[in-house]
C-alpha cells in the first residue's frame, strides 16, 4: 500500500508498532479509549516531522484475526499534503471487548502513538469506531 501510494506522489511513512495494546480509561495512561502503539526510536522521530494535529482526515482500517490477536493495519491520509502513516500493530483479543465496548457507546475513539519512553507523539481521534473492531463471532 505504501509503495501504491508513493508511486503516486505521496510521501508517505510505514511504521510496525513494538507493541500495540486496546485499551480503556480504566486500563492506560490516559483518559482515553482505543488503540495505543509504541513505536520504536527512529520511525518515532520521523512520525512526529509529519504528524499535524487535526489533520490526517481520513482513515483506512484493514483487519486480520485469529483467535488470540487481531491484527490491524491503520493508514492514516492527509490528502492536501498527499501524506499517509501506515501503522501496524497486534492486539491480544482478550483487551479488544472492553476497548470495543467503550467505544461504541461513546461513538468516538482514538490512536495514540507513543515513544518507548512513554512519551506520546500524537492521537488521532475516529468518530466511526466500528471498522476498528472484528465482527461478533
Amino acid at each position: 500500500m505504501a509503495e501504491t501510494l508513493a508511486e503516486n506522489g505521496w510521501r508517505t511513512l510505514s511504521i510496525a508498532a513494538g507493541d500495540a495494546a486496546a485499551v480503556t480509561a480504566e486500563t492506560s495512561r490516559t483518559d482515553r479509549h482505543g488503540y495505543s502503539y509504541v513505536i520504536p526510536g527512529d520511525a518515532a522521530d520521523d512520525f512526529a516531522e509529519l504528524f499535524v494535529p487535526d489533520g490526517f482526515g481520513r482513515t483506512e482500517v484493514y483487519r486480520a484475526g485469529t483467535g488470540s490477536h487481531l491484527y490491524l493495519l491503520t493508514v492514516f491520509k492527509d490528502p492536501p499534503t498527499e501524506t499517509a502513516v501506515l501503522i501496524a500493530g497486534a492486539f491480544d483479543r482478550g483487551q479488544v471487548a472492553d476497548c470495543k465496548r467503550a467505544a461504541l457507546t461513546a461513538g468516538t475513539m482514538y490512536t495514540d502513538v507513543f515513544r518507548v519512553d512513554g512519551t506520546r507523539v500524537g492521537t488521532f481521534e475516529h468518530d466511526d469506531p466500528a471498522p476498528f473492531f472484528p465482527e461478533p463471532d
